[in-house]
């Protein structure tokens, strides 16, 4: 009897054993998974670009072979390759476009893990979100940015600004902010359709917006038009000064 009863505990004790062998191994292979998801979502991190046509090239290098280009707030994919230029001393990140073209790129141009968002209206900047952090600097509406981080109502932008010249770093009010990919469209080609040179040029170049049916939706819809009007209020006086500007310089030439 006393046989038995220790072979019954000796055999309990293995299956306890083979058990608790098989939970560590099992929990061994979930800690595997998991750090194989959270590898693959690091090498998967994308970026938002913030500079209209910006360069992707075979090489890490300014004189690298052209490949294509990408637009103010297009999502590309970071591969997890970054490099310095020997040359220029500029950062690089590899990248991959939605159709499968692969290249480098500067990282100054790019929003790591932003989310592309246009201006519904001009925002002051803040310094940190914080109404005591009040700056000078305002993003006007229909600026194209990139959300990187947020904080209650705040969120705080990369981009540049319509009245900067480089790419900036502030928070404003969440209200301030549409992510609707219609509104982006519509904000980036209306701001090409403004650095026309020429009022008529620029009337011409809003009005092919406001008539694309695929952006019709936009919430800009109306402030576009408006501009147009402005500008059409402004045009005739505007493009004979530019006319009788050309004609002086062609003049002045040829007296030369």
């Amino acid at each position: 009897m006393k046989k038995l009863l220790i072979a019954i505990t000796l055999v309990s004790t293995i299956c306890v054993g083979c058990k608790d062998n098989k939970n560590s191994e099992n929990k061994g292979e979930t800690s595997a998974i998991e750090e194989s998801i959270s590898e693959k979502e690091e090498k998967t991190a994308s970026a938002i670009c913030l500079l209209d046509k910006l360069s992707i090239r075979e090489n890490a290098s300014a004189k690298g072979k052209w490949i294509t280009s990408i637009s103010l707030g297009e999502k590309v994919t970071l591969t997890g390759e970054e490099t310095i230029d020997s040359v220029s001393k500029k950062e690089y990140y590899k990248v991959k476009l939605i159709d499968g073209k692969e290249g480098w790129t500067r990282s100054t141009f790019l929003a790591v893990n932003g989310k592309v968002g246009a201006m519904l209206e001009n925002a002051v900047v803040y310094k940190r979100p914080d109404l005591l952090t009040k700056t000078e600097k305002e993003y006007s509406i229909m600026d194209i940015i990139a959300v990187t981080e947020t904080q209650g109502d705040w969120i705080k932008v990369k981009g540049k600004r319509s009245e900067g010249k480089y790419i900036e770093e502030g928070w404003v009010k969440t209200s301030n902010i549409t992510n609707d990919e219609v509104d982006i469209a519509a904000a980036k080609f209306a701001g090409i359709a403004n650095s026309q040179p020429t009022m008529t040029e620029r009337i011409k170049a809003l009005k092919d917006v406001i008539n694309n049916s695929d952006l019709s939706s936009s919430k800009f819809i109306p402030v576009i038009e408006n501009k147009i009007e402005d500008y059409e209020s402004k045009n005739q006086p505007l493009d004979a000064q530019e006319a009788e500007a050309a004609t002086e310089e062609v003049a002045e030439k040829t007296a030369e």
